[in-house]
């Protein structure tokens, strides 16, 4: 009698518990590295490049990063399309920046026709060593279908930036 008790009462809560378990949804995000750049393979070809100046990768104390000169700009296109939320990241470098002059890590959530500032060097900060980093989070309905990123000089002969460690990261819902 006492086995088929405990027979019973294992059943109801073996029932209860699959009920629970089946009534509660579980609600899971996923993250993806959308880009990643480092520049430690030393590619450039995704990147595509306008302005006057230089553009090439550089190596200081074993690591690498992409150097633009004068009025040089890299600019790189991510689809973002089916993320809700993209984090993204950019790191600069500066050295030889007069007054009023600066180097700028760029976004643009609409094929480039504005630009935003996400990190600006100047040459109060402009020590030729220090990766200043910054990042920011943009939410997404599925109207940004592509985001753009770019790192921009803007200055004159002596100017030089240092772009390094981009990362955008989506996360779907």
């Amino acid at each position: 009698m006492k086995d088929k008790i405990l027979q019973a009462i294992l059943l109801l809560v073996f029932l209860s518990l699959s009920a629970v378990s089946q009534s509660a949804e579980i609600k899971m995000s996923r993250t993806d590295l959308l880009l990643g750049a480092d520049f430690e393979d030393e590619e450039t070809e995704a990147w595509e490049f306008s302005g006057k100046g230089a553009s090439r990768i550089t190596e200081y104390g074993g690591n690498h990063s992409l150097n633009l000169t004068r009025t040089r700009a890299a600019e790189i296109s991510v689809a973002v399309e089916e993320y809700n939320r993209i984090d993204v990241t950019m790191q600069l470098a500066a050295m030889g920046l007069a007054k009023g002059e600066s180097c700028v890590a760029e976004i643009s959530t609409n094929e480039g026709q504005r630009w935003q500032a996400l990190l600006t060097v100047n040459p109060e900060m402009a020590d030729g060593v220090t990766l200043h980093t910054q990042s920011g989070q943009l939410k997404n309905s599925g109207s940004i279908k592509n985001l753009m990123l770019r790192y921009r000089a803007n200055g004159g002969r002596k100017a030089s930036c240092w772009g390094d460690n981009v990362q955008v990261v989506g996360k779907k819902k």
